[in-house]
């Protein structure tokens, strides 16, 4: 494969992982709403803690 397939394979792989990760924060956002425990949704989400304090506060000031 060339050098410019490599990079194009690499971004869709890194496009695929972030579209995981927004789909994982919204999961997160709907279960913290719901009042799941913060170690119920990381093992559900795969999202560390610091994350999921971050989500939790930016559904109380919004």
């Amino acid at each position: 494969m060339t050098q410019l397939g490599q990079l194009y394979e690499k971004e869709k792989i890194e496009y695929a992982n972030q579209k995981v990760r927004e789909n994982a924060k919204e999961i997160a956002k709907s279960l913290l709403e719901d009042g799941t425990e913060i170690v119920k949704i990381m093992k559900a989400t795969g999202l560390t803690e610091e994350e999921l304090l971050n989500l939790q506060n930016d559904l109380l000031t919004v």
